[in-house]
């Protein structure tokens, strides 16, 4: 297999604007746009959080300590948690201010729904200050939202590798 120059990882040091809107991607997808098509050379080199050897030792490590453990009745789930320690937990509450938002949003467009009633007191500057409320609470719900997705894709990526990993160690091992 030939080996590839080294082609780092653009989200190593990319901004948190940059991070937040993969723009850190631009220069891969505009590429592909003007070649047609992406050779393996142009893709990145994966993260350090990402690399096979080191989620599939530490997970090999954590299920070894499992065995020993609870020799009758070992868990992966546990040595799986053991390994991701309290990252699935804490993707979990990235989604509480979206869901705040989710409540917030119906409520503020019942206030605006009393401007447009007969007879209505409100001024228009109170209308439209809740109409741009609205706009940026679906926004930043919007955004936090796919944020979380990606996070957890990228937690779910690791303990993919980490999986296929250990079973690829166990396979060869029985060969």
């Amino acid at each position: 297999m030939p080996i590839r120059p080294p082609n780092p990882n653009p989200l190593l040091n990319a901004s948190k604007c940059s991070r937040l809107f993969h723009q850190w991607v631009s220069p891969l997808v505009s590429k592909c746009r003007k070649q047609g098509t992406l050779d393996v050379n142009d893709l990145y080199e994966p993260l350090p959080d990402w690399e096979a050897a080191a989620l599939t030792d530490k997970l090999e490590a954590n299920w070894f300590a499992e065995i020993k453990r609870n020799s009758n009745k070992p868990s992966l789930i546990r040595a799986t948690l053991r390994t991701m320690r309290w990252k699935p937990f804490l993707l979990g509450l990235i989604f509480i201010p979206s869901e705040f938002f989710d409540i917030i949003q119906p409520l503020l467009l019942t206030f605006l729904m009393r401007f447009f009633e007969p007879c209505s007191t409100m001024p228009a500057w109170h209308a439209w200050l809740l109409t741009m409320s609205t706009i940026f609470i679906a926004f930043c719900s919007s955004v936090i939202v796919n944020y979380g997705i990606y996070l957890i894709s990228n937690l779910a990526l690791q303990m993919r590798v980490a999986y296929s990993g250990l079973i690829f160690r166990k396979a060869s091992i029985n060969m």
